[in-house]
């Protein structure tokens, strides 16, 4: 499918033609090693593996822009059932700044939602939150990104066990109540490519934690990772990073769990960058954010 710049939203349309022309189409599996080029400028931690499986979660929903016949940006956006769903991956090659093609494949991607009759979300930083605020987007939390080598964890207070596909239904159910939609792809994805990284804890055979993970292209990155207490999430963490000892570590955490932001300071933990979560539309289903500590990334919420 081919998108004219010209007619992806009156947005665009506002904007100056541009010389040579560029155009929007959606993403083949050929094009992945170019977007991991596109990617390596912003030095992100996505792998080409990560590449693939935004592809394999909405095939019609991710898109790149062209010109002269060369991938110059990259967009990539995720449904979550029939509720909201997110818009990541707005990569525009360096040499093609300021020309309209980072806003042009945002508003692609924002459409591509709103047809489905979705509210978006996204994580932002504080510069590309100024952009967000004029397109009608609007805070929903705050987080952070923080960052550590070789972490030096105490032992872990819960007993933490593997995640198995018998646990599958359960931890689905559970995660879904704390972030407002199933992500049920998302997490099999995770535990099917990293099951020697992913934990929970039962309590009275009800589940009230778990924690995944997956490598980066230089950092390890857990995430998701929710609990319904401090004292769980704190056992998973340390579970998780005792069997793992990652040489460098982020983790994205939402600013509103203090007591977890106290621990990792304690360890060492450095925050890197302020990240702020936010809606286009109704918010019908915010979910339970106070059970979430580590967020699976900017790029699937």
């Amino acid at each position: 499918m081919i998108i004219k710049t010209s007619i992806i939203t009156e947005k665009v349309e506002e904007m100056k033609p541009l010389e040579p022309p560029f155009t929007l189409r959606t993403m083949q599996k050929h094009d992945l090693p170019a977007c991991q080029l596109l990617k390596e400028q912003l030095i992100w931690n996505q792998t080409l593996h990560d590449w693939e499986r935004f592809l394999s979660y909405n095939p019609t929903g991710c898109f790149v822009a062209e010109m002269n016949h060369r991938i110059v940006g990259t967009v990539c956006t995720i449904a979550y059932q029939d509720k909201f769903g997110w818009v990541a991956m707005v990569i525009v090659d360096n040499r093609h700044r300021r020309l309209g093609i980072g806003k042009a494949l945002l508003l692609a991607g924002i459409q591509h939602l709103r047809d489905r009759g979705l509210t978006v979300k996204l994580d932002a930083t504080p510069e590309g939150k100024m952009l967000y605020d004029t397109l009608g987007f609007v805070d929903e939390y705050h987080a952070a990104r923080m960052t550590v080598k070789n972490a030096n964890l105490p032992e872990p207070q819960h007993i933490c066990h593997p995640i198995t596909p018998n646990d599958w239904d359960g931890i689905c159910c559970f995660d879904q109540e704390a972030f407002g939609a199933s992500r049920q792809q998302v997490l099999e994805s995770y535990f099917t490519r990293y099951p020697n990284y992913s934990f929970l804890i039962r309590e009275n055979d009800e589940i009230t934690g778990y924690i995944t993970a997956r490598d980066g292209s230089f950092a390890f990155h857990p995430g998701p990772w929710v609990a319904k207490s401090p004292d769980a999430a704190v056992s998973l963490l340390c579970h998780l990073i005792q069997k793992r000892k990652p040489e460098n570590m982020v983790l994205d955490v939402l600013d509103d769990n203090a007591a977890i932001h106290r621990f990792l300071k304690e360890h060492q933990f450095e925050q890197q960058r302020p990240l702020i979560r936010m809606v286009l539309g109704e918010n019908l289903h915010p979910g339970r954010p106070e059970w979430i500590y580590g967020m699976s990334g900017p790029e699937l919420g």
